[in-house]
């Protein structure tokens, strides 16, 4: 192979994303890594300029399955929703391996979520039965238990760039507290966890002093900003909600925001239905600041699949097609000048001409 062809070759998601918690760690600043519980999502997420996402937890399961995160959902309906979510998309995205069971059966989930496409997997020491967020009635593993399902995940990854991230729910299960944290954490990391996220931290007080506590051994760590912990019921306390830099400031290296696009479209998604469904039924309120088709088809890609219709069709086909089409519907294609571009630059650095 020569070397312009190396030098053409994408880098592996993996390998940048090793390389950006690291850089990250040592300049002591966080990256947003949230969820994207579908392709949509995924994609919307990218445009936005999110450099790490999150397919794993209850937003995926939910929407895969239309089950809730209760240990009802298998390791397979996750890594295939993985699979989807991760193949339309050009960052690189982190996975939980969150449905119980033992070493062996966490080596059989690094396979496949290897195979997904993931470039972190997280360990969990949930017993089986997990629980998503903040969901009452969790339980832990034994720490023995809990380092050998890590080194089973290290055994398993054929990606050496792959990170292996360990979360620990000591804080709100039955025995824990935050020393029980600082314990299992210590173990984790001797026993090869690369990142660790303590789940259950609810105060400032707390995010402060555990990541100053935690950062000493050594490793980025991962805050959990799940929805579960922010949108509580109205008539009960709010947790705090601290931004980027602030986190970042106290050690907290990556930042998931889990499942909080799930909450706001079920959030829309009832008010319209509700508007709907009651009599008399007006939803002309909804139109005003409403994504129109365009937008919605540049999200899909549909334009950069009307470019490649365009280049390895025949002319014929496309003119017979497009030929009529009323000047009033091309806004459907507002950037199918920079989806040429785009699928021209592809062409030209796999060396297809035509």
């Amino acid at each position: 192979m020569q070397a312009d062809e190396v030098s053409n070759i994408p880098m592996r998601k993996s390998t940048r994303l090793r390389s950006l918690v690291s850089d990250r760690f040592d300049q002591g600043k966080a990256i947003i890594c949230p969820t994207a519980h579908d392709c949509v999502t995924a994609r919307m997420w990218e445009r936005a300029g999110c450099e790490f996402i999150n397919v794993a937890g209850a937003a995926p399961t939910a929407v895969w399955t239309g089950e809730p995160e209760c240990g009802v959902v298998t390791m397979t309906e996750l890594a295939n929703a993985a699979y989807r979510i991760l193949g339309c998309v050009t960052i690189p995205g982190k996975v939980n391996i969150a449905q119980g069971g033992n070493a062996l059966n966490v080596v059989r989930a690094v396979r496949e979520y290897e195979r997904a496409g993931a470039a972190l997997m997280q360990v969990e020491d949930q017993a089986s039965g997990h629980f998503g967020g903040f969901i009452p009635g969790k339980q832990i593993i034994t720490i023995e238990e809990m380092t050998g399902k890590i080194q089973a995940a290290c055994y398993a990854r054929e990606d050496s760039d792959v990170l292996i991230a360990a979360r620990t729910d000591a804080k709100l299960a039955a025995g824990g507290g935050t020393e029980e944290v600082i314990r299992r954490c210590h173990a984790y990391v001797e026993a090869g966890a690369e990142l660790l996220m303590p789940h259950g931290i609810e105060t400032i007080a707390e995010w402060k002093s555990l990541g100053a506590e935690l950062r000493k051994i050594g490793v980025p760590l991962i805050a959990s900003l799940s929805a579960g912990l922010l949108f509580t019921p109205k008539n009960q306390p709010r947790r705090d909600l601290l931004t980027p830099e602030q986190l970042g400031d106290m050690g907290w290296t990556v930042l998931a925001y889990a499942n909080h696009v799930l909450h706001i479209q079920m959030t829309v998604a009832r008010d319209y239905m509700r508007d709907l469904m009651t009599p008399p039924h007006d939803i002309s309120g909804w139109f005003e600041d409403m994504m129109d088709n365009g937008e919605r088809m540049a999200i899909m890609g549909q334009p950069e699949w009307r470019a490649i219709e365009e280049i390895f069709m025949p002319s014929e086909h496309t003119e017979k097609r497009y030929g009529h089409v009323r000047a009033q519907d091309n806004y459907v294609y507002d950037t199918l000048d920079e989806a040429r571009e785009s699928v021209r630059k592809t062409m030209a650095r796999k060396g297809i001409r035509r």
